[in-house]
């Protein structure tokens, strides 16, 4: 699937590899929803000369490994299997990959044994990590990679989403705002048929059990979720969005709400132990007290 605003990143990259000039370890980035790792895909496609059509992760090829979160983080012991492949020789042409998919999610140990191998880089050994938040990654993983950010398109990515999905604009309008204007956010909800966020928080005020809508809310994926609530949350504290009328419950009630709401982001993204039920159906109960505080 060809998304327009990657070119310019992906003729960066070009340039690099037909100077040979191209680093052993790059880090790919782009905010959320933007496709960071559909441009680690790309890479890896070239890099191992494949169909520009395949999937990586699909491929049973000897020189790729990638290495995907198990739950909140990667595991050191993923980092250390990776030893013996990366100072290895290619079986097919020359060049060997290892991407980390969602690379912030490293916890300490592994970006600790990561480094030794980013330190002394082997021949023909190629490091991809992809991440739409590198302020996480440790600052000695980011200091030995270059990278390459994917530049963020609005009006190329509308044009785009309509044009592969067919949806109205008034539509598009309401997903993207929840979506912080990520594209590939959208068409996810899209090809899922995933109800608009904004509809569902609005079901939840007017709903006489603040639960009701629960296990719609935790079918989402908990980055969206928030999100999505945080910024329709600030548009209702500025009496603007799909909330204005939010704006007349007491500020404190708000802010405290936003509090929570950050903090419970922070622990569904992060943590492999929290209780998202507990966690989201407590916001849920507190978002229908907001509501029936100005009814």
């Amino acid at each position: 699937m060809a998304l327009p605003w990657l070119e310019s990143a992906m003729g960066r990259i070009q340039e690099s590899l037909d100077a040979g000039a191209l680093p052993h370890a790059l880090l790919l980035t782009a905010e959320q929803g933007w496709g960071e790792r559909a441009l680690g895909q790309w890479l890896t496609l070239r890099l191992l000369d494949e169909d520009p059509s395949r999937v990586p992760t699909e491929l049973a090829h000897p020189d790729l490994r990638w290495i995907a979160p198990d739950g909140a983080e990667i595991k050191v012991d993923a980092v250390r299997e990776l030893a013996g492949f990366a100072y290895a020789t290619a079986q097919q042409g020359s060049a060997k990959v290892i991407v980390f998919e969602d690379a912030h999610l490293l916890n300490r140990a592994a970006a600790n044994a990561l480094l030794k191998t980013l330190e002394e880089p082997p021949l023909g050994t190629f490091i991809l990590l992809c991440s739409c938040f590198p302020g996480r990654l440790l600052p000695t993983v980011r200091s030995r990679c270059q990278r390459f950010h994917v530049r963020a398109d609005a009006s190329a990515a509308r044009a785009w989403l309509a044009r592969e999905t067919g949806t109205d604009d008034a539509e598009l309008e309401t997903r993207l705002y929840a979506a912080g204007g990520a594209p590939l956010a959208v068409l996810e909800e899209l090809e899922e048929g995933r109800p608009p966020i904004g509809t569902l928080l609005d079901q939840v005020l007017q709903a006489p059990e603040p639960l009701a809508r629960l296990d719609d809310l935790l079918a989402l994926p908990p980055a969206a979720l928030t999100g999505g609530w945080y910024r329709y949350l600030v548009g209702a504290l500025a009496g603007v969005g799909h909330f204005p009328a939010l704006a007349q419950a007491p500020r404190r009630a708000l802010l405290g709400f936003a509090d929570e709401l950050l903090w419970v982001r922070s622990q569904l993204l992060t943590t492999n132990s929290a209780n998202a039920r507990l966690l989201v159906g407590r916001l849920t109960s507190r978002w229908h007290e907001l509501g029936a505080s100005i009814s």
